[in-house]
C-alpha cells in the first residue's frame, strides 16, 4: 500500500511531497528506483530490513538519508513486511532546513545521524508509536516548521530561479541560455548549481528530460515512439532508448501505456 501527503501551505515551496510505503513483498524482490532530482529522508517503521544496491542495510525504527541520484538505483527486499516513511525534498528545498554538501553526497543512501542530528533515533522510535500518516506527518511538520523559524537559512535565488526554468522546459533548455539569464559564468553558476542540487546542469536537465521522456511513454504505444522521443527532445528511438536505459534500467517499452500502480509509484518515490 502506498501513500502520499502533501506538505502545508508553508512548507510547500520546500518539501515536495511525504510518502507511506507498507507492503509484503516477496523476499529477495528488486525494485529499480529512478532518479528524479530530489532528495530523501527515510524512516524505517516496522520490522524490516531492505538492501540498497547491496551497500546499505536499512534497519527498524531508524532514519536515512538518501542523497541525489543521477542514475537508477536498486532496492532489494530481504524481509517479509516493509514500512517505511519518507520526506521527499525539492531541488534545494533541504537547505532551507539543513546545509548539507550535497555535491559530496550524490548516490549514497547512509545512516541520517552520519549526515545530521536534525533526525536521531529517539525521533524514528517517536514516529513508530503513532498509528497514523496524519499522525507522523504532524509531527515532522511541526519540526520543520520550528526551524523555519529559528534558522535563517536562505536558499540561493539564482539557483532556485535555474531549476524553475530548466522543469519549466523539461530539461531542454540550453545551459548557456541559464548562465546568460542569471548573469553567471559557467564556473560559478556550475560550483553554485551542485552545491545546492548535487548535480551539475547540464546532469540535472538529463534528468529532467528523461522523467518527462518516461511521463510522455505512459500515455504512448509502440506506434507512436517515434513521435514521443522527438517531442521529449531525443533525436530518434535509438538516442530515447538509450538513454531511457541508462537512467532506469529498463527499455521504453516497460513504460508503455502502463497505468500507474503501487510498485511504479514506489519507482519513483521510494528513491529519489
Amino acid at each position: 500500500m502506498y501513500k502520499e501527503y502533501q506538505p502545508c501551505a508553508l512548507l510547500s515551496p520546500y518539501i515536495d511531497k511525504y510518502w507511506e510505503f507498507k507492503g509484503n513483498p516477496e523476499y529477495g524482490m528488486r525494485i529499480n528506483i529512478l532518479p528524479d532530482g530530489c532528495t530523501d529522508f527515510i524512516f524505517t517503521l516496522g520490522e524490516a530490513t531492505q538492501a540498497v544496491n547491496s551497500s546499505l542495510t536499512m534497519k527498524p525504527y531508524r532514519a536515512y538519508f538518501i542523497g541525489p541520484m543521477n542514475s537508477y538505483s536498486e532496492l532489494v527486499a530481504y524481509a517479509e513486511t516493509v514500512h517505511m516513511l519518507g520526506v521527499r525534498f525539492l531541488p534545494c528545498g533541504l537547505s532551507r532546513f539543513i546545509r548539507l554538501p550535497l555535491h559530496e553526497l550524490t548516490n549514497l543512501r547512509i545512516s541520517a545521524d552520519e549526515v545530521t542530528c536534525f533526525f536521531d533515533t529517539s525521533f524514528a522510535e517517536r514516529l513508530c508509536e503513532e498509528d497514523c500518516l496524519e499522525n507522523r506527518v504532524k509531527i515532522i511538520e511541526e519540526l520543520f516548521i520550528k526551524s523555519l523559524y529559528k534558522h535563517d537559512l536562505p536558499i540561493d535565488p539564482q539557483i532556485v530561479f535555474a531549476i524553475k526554468q530548466i522543469n519549466r522546459h523539461q530539461g531542454k533548455l540550453p545551459v548557456q541560455s541559464l548562465m546568460e539569464d542569471i548573469c553567471l559564468c559557467q564556473r560559478q553558476f556550475e560550483r553554485k548549481f551542485k552545491m545546492n542540487t548535487g548535480y551539475t546542469p547540464k546532469i540535472y536537465s538529463r534528468i529532467m528530460k528523461f522523467k518527462n521522456a518516461v511521463d510522455l511513454l505512459r500515455g504512448t504505444t509502440s506506434d507512436n515512439l517515434l513521435s514521443t522521443a522527438i517531442h521529449a527532445g531525443y533525436y530518434d528511438v535509438p538516442h530515447l532508448s538509450r538513454e531511457i536505459k541508462r537512467l532506469s534500467g529498463n527499455t521504453p517499452y516497460s513504460f508503455l501505456s502502463i497505468p500507474l500502480t503501487e510498485e511504479d509509484v514506489t519507482l519513483t518515490y521510494v528513491e529519489a
